[in-house]
């Protein structure tokens, strides 16, 4: 994370907590439908954006920040490959030194036919320029990254958008001025079609290479069901169930 003092400073702030409120609505709107069992979520600013799924079990990770299920590092993920059926980045790739490792990362996880989901800020909004004015609304920290440039990153790495949303339709002053107001007309506008916004989720499936489906093979557990994790061992690396 880069100049971290401001982003908390910024994250303390009410105002923080609304703009991940009303994107959390709106994702929970655009969600795919999912089957399977794991959903892993993490945040750049350490926030539990998505509280409940489809899936069967839903984990919230994070580099220190927050509240998360585990503390993990964003370039180098402990779980093993395919082996979550969605990873939602929330506002992940603008906050890091190296958004292509971690993107990597993510998409290594996801199991074929999995989704990816991620969440940014627009470059080209009210909300980045807003970022530069005296009294912005929005933290000056990060690199906004454009929806079109995740795109092309998500195909590089086999994975098909399968749609692109806009998450805020309105400016941020509206939004720290009249939050009860924002949250009805920034919905209408949302429902009618608008394109333009602060932030964007890009939805991703991984593509399967031929027909057969490779997915992974779950083992009945007792006790409390943890995400499946890459443990050492003399030779390197393998995969197992805890």
């Amino acid at each position: 994370m880069s100049d971290e003092p401001r982003l908390n400073s910024w994250l303390e702030k009410p105002f923080s907590q609304a703009v991940v409120d009303v994107e959390g609505d709106r994702l929970r709107r655009v969600l795919p439908d999912l089957h399977g069992h794991y959903m892993l979520q993490y945040s750049g600013w350490g926030k539990r954006v998505i509280s409940a799924t489809t899936l069967r079990y839903l984990f919230s990770v994070s580099e220190g920040m927050g509240l998360p299920d585990a503390v993990v590092d964003y370039e180098s993920m402990p779980f093993r490959e395919n082996s979550l059926d969605c990873v939602l980045l929330h506002h992940v790739l603008e906050y890091t030194e190296n958004p292509h490792q971690v993107l990597r990362e993510a998409a290594r996880m996801v199991v074929p036919n999995g989704y990816l989901m991620i969440v940014g800020f627009n470059p080209y909004s009210l909300w980045n320029v807003s970022r530069f004015m005296p009294r912005g609304h929005v933290s000056t920290d990060g690199r906004f990254i454009s929806k079109s440039r995740v795109a092309d990153w998500l195909a590089l790495l086999g994975f098909r958008v399968e749609q692109i949303e806009v998450l805020h339709a309105l400016p941020p002053f509206w939004l720290k001025w009249f939050p009860k107001s924002y949250a009805r007309w920034n919905r209408k506008l949302l429902n009618i079609g608008w394109r333009m916004g602060g932030s964007y989720v890009v939805v991703a499936r991984k593509l399967v290479a031929g027909r057969t489906l490779v997915r992974p093979q779950w083992r009945v557990l007792t006790g409390r069901r943890l995400p499946p994790v890459a443990t050492p061992s003399a030779r390197g690396m393998r995969v197992s169930d805890r």
